[in-house]
């Protein structure tokens, strides 16, 4: 038996699994490309141009978020990759699983699609 059980009816479990699933859902709607351009403009515009009509970032050899996305070997599971690793230049920010994915959703809407 659960505290759900003995203090709430069938009634107020059913609102509370609903409440708790929009909630849920909510949260993982507000992670996606949205979420990933603000990341983007927090965090990476300072060097990366970060989409296509940017006049900020850097050319110093730093690939611009297009570029990335453009690449045939650029995937959401090989962004997260890199992204979870330390590498070169680019300073370690930590990001999360969501926040990782909300950016390599943004960067893959880069992508161009064939003619």
């Amino acid at each position: 038996m659960t505290i759900f059980d003995t203090a709430l009816g069938t009634a107020a479990k059913t609102a509370m699994v609903t409440l708790l699933t929009a909630v849920l859902s909510n949260g993982a709607a507000a992670q996606g490309p949205e979420t990933g351009r603000a990341l983007a403009e927090r965090w990476c515009v300072s060097c990366h141009i970060i989409d296509r009509t940017s006049q900020t970032g850097s050319v110093n050899g730093i690939p611009s978020f297009p570029a990335i996305a453009a690449q045939p070997a650029t995937t959401a599971a090989s962004l997260d990759k890199f992204l979870s690793a330390p590498h070169g230049r680019m300073p370690d920010f930590s990001l999360g699983a969501r926040e990782r994915s909300a950016l390599a959703d943004y960067i893959l809407t880069l992508r161009r699609a064939a003619p």
